[in-house]
């Protein structure tokens, strides 16, 4: 039998505990119930904070990247005018290559590109979202002439 008394003063008989199968609940163990409970909300409550600022954390560095993401279409797409324009020189000049040529030229070209672009890239991603962040977008867009 379960009792639970929760007058002030007590109503119960706390001796009444001693008696086999008769569990007495007074408003000093409801409280303690109450404080483990609330204990464990607060700690539960503390890690859905730190669940919300990760993810906070991860939605603000996609934005940030996302702030960048045209300056750094722009730069690819113009590294790739060049690369094709200075291919289709090479193919007038020397004429029709072979298949193994051409996917020689296209694997040089492609990874001289992605070199050069590698490094301005990183930076752009690095510094999005950071106080200095329009200072080397401009630095960048101004270096490879990329229009606004």
């Amino acid at each position: 039998m379960f009792l639970i008394d929760i007058a002030v003063p007590r109503n119960i008989e706390p001796s009444v505990n001693e008696i086999d199968n008769v569990f007495l609940y007074d408003i000093d163990d409801l409280q303690g119930v109450v404080n483990a409970n609330l204990r464990e909300r607060m700690k539960e409550a503390e890690h859905a904070e730190a669940l919300v600022a990760d993810e906070v954390d991860r939605t603000m560095a996609r934005l940030k990247i996302a702030e960048v993401t045209p300056t750094i279409v722009s730069l690819q797409e113009q590294l790739e005018q060049i690369r094709t324009g200075e291919l289709e020189k090479v193919r007038r000049k020397f004429g029709p290559f072979s298949p193994d040529q051409e996917q020689a030229l296209e694997m040089l070209t492609r990874g001289i590109i992605n070199k050069v672009a590698h490094g301005p890239i990183s930076e752009l991603r690095n510094h999005a979202g950071q106080p200095e962040g329009a200072h080397v977008v401009a630095a960048i867009r101004k270096a490879f002439h990329l229009q606004d």
